[in-house]
């Protein structure tokens, strides 16, 4: 079909499901962004550490970006496919109708204390990583199923269905379960190479295989918009719904991070870095994040992330610099007025503050130290991956943090590397609708779909002068902080 259709008037729908934010565009199948829509979310912090949301206002909130979308639709344009890019994580029990019997667990809920042990023993870390792609955590779904394994048993075996909140998302669109190889990785229930739900684990927790969602693969059209989801979106009813992935894999698509060399840095909630990686084993002993990406012809992708930065990044500014609605305008104000090395101030943003060094610091140095502290959290990284050997001929940054200044200058003048941008915050979304239109067959792969679409890029160099300072300043930076964060989302 690739190249059959009048692609002057095909349009394509990609969403990004955030932590903080549902994020989507309206894509001509040239690559021009006609619209892009963005509606916060919002979560409940219980006692014990738990974060929660109710899914049914995710719902809401994905059909009213849907919706706003396809209203900015050019006159005699159809929208031909829609998926979906999704952070993912996030535990959801539904019943008989599909509908959510508890507010879905957070991937950022920290309740979870000695239920997995309870439920599985003593489990081996280097083995849940070779099996599920990812290090043990104790903060998503296999975590979340043993907590309620303990507290809520009955709960657990009412529920006919147990998924994470982008399936449930799937079924209110097209009332068809599925979850895709990517996105099934952070639910730790996958052996992520037979890509087939992994067995031992749901023997320890109770769960019948039938009451998981199907596995299939990025890009299978899992449905179609029913007369409901019509309704709610604005959409045509039949239009084809297309299995996505996790965000960071759609993201590195919607900018061109296919190969091996590459490095995308995905600025969202938790910082995340991602490279194509042809061999898993070399991703998995180097302790990162592994996603099935291109396969089963193509590279696995690889990550490495500081978790929930953004989220201490925001305690910083509300506590020193402004608690206001223009936070974070003020803070790039005064970050771009101090100049390069924050007059000497070293901030880790991710480790506890050190109050005598703030008492009486400056805003701007503050907003400063907090943005290069950020950036040599990365380059720490950065520098433990080149020191095994790997090596990057290019390094693109995206997600909010990218279209401001002056942090991804910063970035380039840290990292001592050309920094590429391409498509900003919305690079999820556009790697979304690029597995849409894989999907409905307007593009034959990644590949092609790249050589179809026009994507303007803005590159930034290193200024030397401060590259030289920041060599100096991270030298003091590693010497002062000793615990670097780790490598969960």
């Amino acid at each position: 079909m690739s190249g059959e259709t009048n692609q002057e008037h095909t349009y394509l729908i990609g969403l990004d499901i955030g932590t903080s934010a549902v994020k989507g565009v309206l894509m001509s199948a040239k690559g021009s962004i006609t619209s892009r829509e963005k509606s916060e979310t919002a979560y409940q912090r219980i006692d014990g550490g738990g974060v929660q949301f109710d899914v049914r206002q995710l719902y809401r909130l994905t059909v009213d970006v849907i919706r706003r979308l396809a209203g900015a639709l050019p006159r005699g344009g159809s929208i031909v496919g829609l998926s979906i890019a999704s952070a993912s994580g996030n535990t959801v029990l539904a019943d008989e109708q599909g509908e959510p019997m508890i507010p879905a667990f957070s991937w950022l809920d920290q309740r979870v204390r000695d239920e997995m042990k309870t439920v599985f023993g003593k489990l081996d870390p280097d083995e849940v990583h070779e099996t599920t792609g990812w290090p043990l955590l104790e903060s998503f779904p296999l975590a979340h199923l043993a907590w309620l394994k303990c507290h809520a048993p009955k709960l657990l075996d009412a529920s006919s269905i147990i998924c994470m909140s982008t399936d449930y998302l799937h079924f209110k669109l097209t009332g068809n379960w599925s979850i895709d190889r990517s996105t099934a990785t952070t639910f730790y229930l996958q052996d992520q190479k037979s890509a087939q739900w992994h067995s031992p684990y749901l023997q320890k927790l109770g769960i019948a295989e039938s009451k998981l969602p199907p596995i299939r693969s990025t890009g299978d059209v899992i449905g179609r918009i029913t007369s409901e989801a019509a309704a709610d979106t604005g959409l045509v009813q039949g239009t084809p719904v297309v299995l996505g992935a996790f965000d960071h894999p759609c993201g590195a698509r919607g900018s061109g991070i296919l190969d091996e060399g590459q490095l995308l840095i995905s600025c969202g909630t938790s910082w995340v870095g991602f490279m194509p990686i042809k061999d898993r084993y070399r991703s998995v002993s180097l302790r990162m994040l592994t996603d099935p990406f291109l396969q089963p012809a193509g590279p696995w992708g690889a990550m490495f992330s500081l978790p929930a930065i953004a989220t201490s990044v925001d305690a910083y500014i509300r506590k020193h610099i402004s608690d206001g609605p223009d936070r974070y305008r003020e803070f790039d104000r005064l970050a771009a007025s101090a100049g390069p090395g924050a007059g000497g101030l070293v901030i880790d943003p991710s480790a506890e503050e050190i109050s005598d060094d703030l008492a009486q610091a400056e805003k701007a140095h503050i907003a400063r130290a907090i943005m290069e502290g950020t950036a040599f959290l990365l380059k720490a990284k950065i520098d433990r991956l080149e020191m095994a050997g790997t090596r990057f001929s290019d390094v693109t940054l995206v997600g909010g943090p990218s279209e401001t200044f002056p942090w991804p200058q910063i970035v380039a003048d840290v990292l001592g590397k050309d920094i590429r941008t391409v498509n900003g915050s919305c690079a999820g979304a556009v790697g979304a609708a690029m597995v849409a239109g894989i999907g409905v067959g307007l593009y034959a792969d990644e590949r092609d779909a790249l050589k179809q679409l026009v994507f303007p890029e803005l590159i930034r160099k290193p200024d030397p002068s401060a590259a030289t300072i920041y060599e100096t300043r991270y030298r003091q930076f590693l010497n002062k902080y000793t615990t670097l964060g780790s490598d969960a989302k």
